[in-house]
């Protein structure tokens, strides 16, 4: 018996100018018996044969070829996260990860979690993060965005929703985010006429504030529910929306039709996270 070798490869923040984130290949060999006749001595000897494409066997003789091994799907590629910050009982993560607490841009990535750990969803892209870049003390008096792990509940925008699974609010002419002292404070809020609230600065017209609120995620750093509620004066309005291309007013803003798409991923019982950091 000849044994011949052959390899198979395996394969309130919107932007500042309106008010208001190869592996080498495996090889293995397969060994396949082949049978060698010998031929008469008066006949030529047969030349050796070559083959440029991996084949699970060569044909020599009227013998059946052994049946190809089975190939196995690959599994997706487990990783941990860029930032270490706490996930809770999170399975949906979105990492915001800056090069450092002064940069105004980052890079955002979706992350889902399985039974070997976070794996990548889709490709990372460019975000916008405040003018004064990532803070620990983000404040109603600063423009920086907050760092650290927030819930993602619910979600609003002038345009219809994109398909999101969070709970979502089509805004009108009277919808207003709060950023006034108070009992309402960092929440939204409709209201058309005598509201218990100014109908102006500092709360942010939400219907009007466009392209930025055509679609947004509401990031829950100091609101209702965040831990511990709502402390005044330590910031709000902090959206995930849509971009212009420069920095913001302390959100994170990405390009519109990410958006959409993020939007359409996220899904409240996964208890979806934003961690923003440096990284």
């Amino acid at each position: 018996m000849a044994v011949l070798s052959v390899l198979i490869l395996v394969g309130g923040c919107s932007s500042s100018s309106p008010p208001g984130k190869p592996s080498s290949v495996p090889t293995r060999t397969v060994t396949t018996p082949t049978t060698t006749t010998t031929a008469p001595t008066t006949a030529p000897t047969s030349s050796s044969v070559t083959s440029t494409r991996p084949r699970a066997s060569i044909r020599r003789s009227s013998s059946p070829p052994p049946p190809s091994p089975t190939r196995k799907a690959p599994r997706a590629a487990s990783h941990r996260l860029p930032l270490a910050l706490p996930t809770g009982s999170a399975t949906q993560v979105i990492t915001v990860t800056a090069r450092s607490t002064g940069s105004t841009t980052a890079t955002l990535q979706r992350w889902q979690k399985g039974s070997g750990g976070w794996a990548r969803v889709g490709t990372g892209v460019r975000a916008y993060l405040g003018t004064e870049g990532l803070s620990r003390h983000a404040s109603e008096s600063s423009s920086a965005t907050p760092l650290g792990s927030f819930t993602l509940t619910q979600a609003f925008g002038r345009d219809a929703d994109p398909g999101t699974a969070l709970p979502y609010t089509r805004t009108t002419p009277d919808d207003w985010w709060i950023s006034q002292p108070g009992s309402l404070y960092n929440t939204r809020q409709r209201c058309a006429a005598r509201c218990p609230f100014t109908r102006g600065d500092p709360n942010e017209h939400l219907y009007y504030t466009t392209p930025y609120y055509r679609h947004a995620v509401v990031i829950d750093y100091n609101t209702p529910n965040a831990p511990g509620g709502v402390r005044q004066g330590r910031g709000s309005a902090f959206f995930l929306h849509v971009t212009v291309g420069e920095p913001t007013q302390g959100c994170v803003s990405i390009d519109g039709g990410e958006l959409s798409r993020l939007m359409r991923w996220l899904v409240p019982s996964r208890h979806p996270r934003i961690l923003l950091g440096v990284g």
